[in-house]
């Protein structure tokens, strides 16, 4: 586990591999050995596989209340000069997967590629920070994984979990929906993945995705949920791999 310092903060990563670097974003509450520590050793062969801890997340400090998109970006960012990842591939999950698709809209000339796996384009109705409810600890229990809640006892203490949830719930429910022409000047190589079991709506939205770029492709995987790289993970390094042996240089 290696750590650089950004806006006051420690945060931590690991990288395993060598070649072509590849940067993996976490989902929400998740951790960087939770989401891609199979995925890293599957591509270690060929590439350089780096995975950090967000901030708040796992072994990373946290500020309340700094979980903004952008700030996230700029710690990645900062990752990318601070390992000399040069253009890396961007994997992101769900809110990972939002993080590295606007890190590629506002700094178009870094990623190589994205691989997005059930990513989110933002929402329709989007509200005010002020007016979004703030779901409760039972409702959040009631939904989300244990063994995601228990990622960041050992740093944080065992509530971090809900203090996160809540605040990046906030900020969903805040996300505008981002722009289709916006979309259609990225121009890396985008490979979208999602389970057919997904939401429907992210679904939906990587359909839109395809429809208003040209360089982007979708892989469902059949069977497989929202977290398609953890329940069906053989066929999804395989798509992966795949990818990144066409786009890699």
């Amino acid at each position: 586990m290696s750590t650089y310092d950004h806006d006051g903060l420690r945060l931590h990563y690991e990288t395993v591999g060598s070649g072509p670097g590849v940067l993996c974003v976490h989902g929400a509450s998740g951790s960087g050995a939770y989401d891609w520590a199979q995925l890293a050793d599957a591509l270690s062969g060929t590439h350089r596989v780096v995975i950090p801890d967000l901030r708040g997340h796992g072994k990373s400090d946290h500020r309340k209340g700094e979980l903004a998109l952008e700030l996230i970006e700029e710690d990645l960012r900062a990752l990318v000069q601070h390992e000399d990842l040069g253009n890396p591939h961007l994997i992101g999950f769900s809110f990972g997967a939002e993080v590295a698709l606007r890190l590629a809209l506002h700094h178009a000339d870094l990623p190589a590629s994205l691989v997005l796996i059930s990513p989110g384009l933002g929402t329709t109705k989007s509200v005010d920070a002020a007016k979004a409810e703030v779901p409760s600890r039972d409702r959040l229990e009631r939904g989300w994984p244990r063994e995601l809640r228990d990622l960041h006892t050992e740093r944080h203490g065992p509530d971090h979990w809900v203090e996160v949830m809540q605040e990046l719930w906030v900020r969903h429910a805040e996300r505008v929906f981002i722009p289709l022409e916006d979309l259609a000047v990225l121009t890396c190589p985008i490979l979208l993945i999602h389970g057919s079991s997904d939401d429907p709506r992210r679904i939906r939205q990587a359909q839109l995705f395809v429809g208003a770029n040209a360089n982007a492709r979708i892989v469902e995987i059949n069977g497989g949920a929202h977290a398609v790289h953890k329940d069906h993970p053989d066929e999804v390094h395989r798509v992966v791999a795949d990818f990144l042996s066409e786009v890699s240089p």
